[in-house]
């Protein structure tokens, strides 16, 4: 941990996952106690969502570098930054649009699609 790239990207790491484990764990209980009437539907899209934009990101994240690494050497540490950024208001609308469930579920989907691309780009600069 003398390498301070290496600390800082196991210390953002250790942050991004305990609020994506919180928000994982939390969001079915918020889900159904705000969209009661929702719940199969919650079940499919977030299983759905979770797996299958989660690996778009994520593929997404490691096509992203390949290509512009060269150009751009930095290109590593400021996708995970802008993914992050970018998925942050997603999730904040998800959890606030509390009178429609197909706003809050839409905004959960895109806060994967948009915020997974960091995890590629984190393990290669390790």
């Amino acid at each position: 941990m003398k390498d301070p790239i290496s600390r800082n990207i196991t210390i953002a790491g250790m942050f991004k996952y305990a609020a994506w484990y919180s928000m994982i764990f939390y969001m079915p209980v918020y889900f159904q106690k705000v969209f009661p009437i929702f719940q199969t539907e919650f079940a499919t899209i977030n299983a759905l969502s979770l797996s299958i934009l989660g690996f778009i990101s994520s593929v997404s994240g490691s096509l992203i570098i390949d290509r512009y690494q060269k150009k751009f050497p930095n290109i590593m540490s400021n996708v995970c930054s802008i993914s992050s950024l970018l998925a942050f208001p997603f999730s904040i609308i998800c959890f606030l649009a509390t009178k429609n469930f197909w706003l809050s579920i839409s905004c959960l989907s895109l806060q994967f699609l948009l915020g997974e691309t960091w995890f590629s780009p984190a393990m290669t600069m390790l």
